[in-house]
């Protein structure tokens, strides 16, 4: 399991508007106060908009606002989110001639799948409160 930077700062935003006393930030709040450039903060929180984890609110008091309860929104449906798998399963023997890949057939590929399965389970019930609390 790779963890990208992406992944990292969807999180890192979240927990900060979750924390915020008044629920609501700018981007250019949210990258100056994480240290993220605000390009990416700001693709980072359309990702989030558009699957139903943040809102934007216009207007002089507006910005980002968290759509759901903290308790409410997994740390599987953040990665989700912005485009990502817990675990991505990548096999390159279809990739050669000589060696042909059947994925029904493959022995390697069960325990990679049953990880996956496990790891996904884990992160859907870790929500945004038990990040926010630095619970494990």
């Amino acid at each position: 399991m790779l963890v990208t930077t992406l992944e990292g700062y969807a999180v890192k935003a979240l927990i900060y508007l979750a924390k915020k006393k008044d629920k609501r930030a700018t981007i250019r709040e949210i990258s100056k106060e994480n240290n993220i450039s605000f390009s990416y903060i700001l693709r980072i929180c359309s990702m989030l908009r558009s699957k139903g984890i943040l809102d934007s609110v216009r207007g002089r008091s507006g910005g980002y606002i968290l759509k759901r309860n903290p308790t409410d929104i997994s740390l599987y449906e953040i990665i989700q989110a912005v485009g990502r798998k817990t675990i991505e399963i990548k096999c390159d023997y279809g990739k050669r001639k000589d060696i042909p890949c059947i994925s029904t057939d493959c022995l390697a590929l069960y325990p990679w799948e049953k990880t996956k399965s496990k790891v996904d389970k884990l992160f859907k019930n870790i929500s945004l409160k038990n990040l926010m609390e630095g619970r494990k």
